[in-house]
This record gives structure tokens, C-alpha cells and sequence, in this order.
């Protein structure tokens, strides 16, 4: 069996430089045959880097302007940054599972949705859905946090039945 493989490998390693010189003779006489008898081949163009679509993200914000010709709106962040979301042709807009339209939303609502980021900077979206338009008051912004703080974690599972005891091991008599 090792004569066998040692005769394989010699084989492979005799037969690699004949194959490379056989390509390299094709390749030569390719460039040597003129370029008429050819038909003329488009250069390809190198293949560009797939761009991979955006992923949406959620989003609930209070709306603090409505900008009804471009049909956007703007939030004003903590930190005092303007962020312009735009509600395209395409955006899906409903209120709960009743169908809304871009005039339902009002200064001082909040809505809840998704959205792609159009900038860097982040201070611009195009919203892709809209699932719910309205206000939040604070009595129920408080009593969510509360519900989620006072709600038990994971019940402890429930105890092993107790189970008999084994019989102690008899007494080695002296």
C-alpha cells in the first residue's frame, strides 16, 4: 500500500509541469492568432459588491411637526437633534388594525412603526410601517413600566415529591 501511494504522489509531481506548459502553449497561441479572425468580445466589467437593502428597525416617537407637502415628520431628541422621518408612497399605515392614512397623525402623537435609517448621522428615516398613531398618556406610560417591574419573573419550578428514603446500609457486626 506505500509503494502504491509513494507511486501515486511521483506521478501527480511528474505530471503538474506538463499540464502547466500545456496551458501556457494555449494561452501563447491564443495571443498569437490575430485578433480579426476573432469576433470581438465587450471587455467585462468587474462585478460590483452586491448592496445589501437596509434593515428596518422600530421605532416610537412623539411627533413634534408635520410637514404635510413632503409628507414627513420631525422629533426633537433630548439632546435637542431634529430627526426628519419620511412617509413614502409605499409606507403601510394603519392605526391598530384599522386602516389610517399620513393626515391622521397630529402634533403631539405618538407613533409606532418601523423605519430605515437614510443617513449616517441619523437625523433622517424613511418610515417603511406605521402600526399604531396616538397619544400615550403618562398614566399609561406609568402603569406599563409599573406592570413589567411588578411582574414575577420565571415561577420557580415546582418542588420533587419527596421521596422515601433510601434504607441505610447494614452494620458490619464486629
Amino acid at each position: 500500500m506505500k509503494k502504491f501511494l509513494t507511486l501515486l504522489t511521483l506521478t501527480a509531481f511528474a505530471a503538474a509541469p506538463a499540464t502547466v506548459l500545456a496551458a501556457k502553449k494555449e494561452a501563447a497561441a491564443a495571443a498569437a492568432a490575430p485578433a480579426a479572425a476573432a469576433p470581438a468580445k465587450p471587455e467585462a466589467k468587474p462585478a460590483e459588491p452586491a448592496v445589501k437593502p437596509a434593515k428596518a428597525t422600530g421605532m416610537s416617537t412623539k411627533v413634534d411637526a408635520i410637514d404635510a407637502a413632503t409628507k414627513s415628520f420631525t422629533h426633537t431628541n433630548a439632546d435637542g437633534k431634529v430627526v426628519k422621518f419620511n412617509v413614502l408612497a409605499t409606507t403601510e399605515i394603519k392605526n391598530g388594525d384599522a386602516a389610517a392614512k399620513f393626515e391622521d397623525i397630529k402634533v403631539g402623537d405618538t407613533v409606532n412603526g418601523s423605519r430605515i435609517k437614510k443617513n449616517e448621522a441619523g437625523t433622517e428615516y424613511d418610515v417603511v410601517k406605521i402600526s399604531k398613531i396616538g397619544v400615550v398618556a403618562a398614566k399609561e406610560k406609568k402603569a406599563a413600566k409599573a406592570d413589567k417591574a411588578a411582574a414575577p419573573a420565571e415561577p420557580a419550578a415546582p418542588a420533587a415529591p419527596d421521596a422515601p428514603a433510601a434504607p441505610a446500609a447494614p452494620k458490619k457486626a464486629k
